[in-house]
């Protein structure tokens, strides 16, 4: 199971992984939180059978203090950045601040943000 953040990574790797040990890969995608019915959370709590899981580290620590991820298993992969988008034609918010963030996200009329962690990341 993977989360979206990695995603174009994962994709371009399993071809290679499995022309080269021969093993077909099975994946599953969903959000590393959240209570949505594909969110890997919600599908661990399912008893959804699962080898290797990608996803958020705070997510990830979530489900090892729950007993759904093997402590001591943790492999850190990819630092992920969060980034920001404005609709075509808008101005380009100055984000390089906390404050220059915090002023654009208070004067935007509407913000769209993920569900998964960098959506709960902005909204708290």
């Amino acid at each position: 199971m993977t989360s979206g953040a990695f995603t174009a990574a994962y994709m371009e790797l399993v071809p290679q992984f499995e022309k080269v040990s021969h093993h077909k890969v099975n994946t599953a995608f969903g959000a590393s939180m959240g209570n949505a019915p594909d969110s890997i959370p919600s599908r661990l709590q399912r008893g959804e059978p699962v080898d290797v899981v990608i996803l958020a580290a705070e997510a990830l620590e979530d489900l090892i203090r729950q007993g759904k991820i093997q402590p001591g298993s943790r492999v850190d992969l990819v630092r992920s950045s969060i980034g920001v988008a404005t609709r075509a034609g808008a101005p380009k918010p100055d984000v390089s601040t906390v404050e220059g963030l915090k002023r654009a996200l208070l004067q935007a009329k509407s913000i769209a943000y993920s569900a998964s962690a960098s959506g709960v990341y902005i909204s708290t």
